[in-house]
């Protein structure tokens, strides 16, 4: 008989309710907003540049919806991106920073020295999608 193997899937059941307790405690943000410890917060966004004005457009599991009024073009809007999510959250533009995704229209935002619940409240302030 081969032995067990110690994985992810059966193993403690004490441990298991644990884990579920911290993830349904985080369950009335949207999935696209993620605590990184000690004191950062992940948005996932889905840039929209060259509009008219900066704007969140869309506030949903999946990502933020984010209009920004720069062009794609030699990182003009991976800055004003940035500008927009500091003025919205309310934290100073070098505590915010691009994670991932900086030549791509899906990226991933870090702000960082902030809670999930500043972050969510400074978002669905101004989000137009209510």
């Amino acid at each position: 008989m081969a032995p067990t193997k110690k994985g992810k899937g059966k193993g403690n059941p004490a441990e298991s309710t644990q884990s579920h307790a911290s993830v349904t405690a985080n369950t009335k943000f949207p999935s696209c907003l993620r605590f990184l410890p000690p004191s950062s917060v992940a948005i996932t966004i889905h840039a929209k540049p060259g509009s008219k004005l900066s704007a969140i457009t869309d506030f949903s599991d999946e990502a933020l919806g984010v209009q920004i009024d720069a062009p794609a073009k030699d990182g003009e809007a991976n800055s004003a991106l940035l500008d927009y999510i500091s003025s919205v959250i309310g934290v100073k533009k070098r505590q915010v920073s691009i994670g991932s995704g900086s030549k791509s229209r899906d990226k991933v935002v870090i702000v960082e020295e902030v809670t999930l619940q500043s972050v969510f409240d400074g978002l669905d302030r101004v989000c137009k999608c209510h």
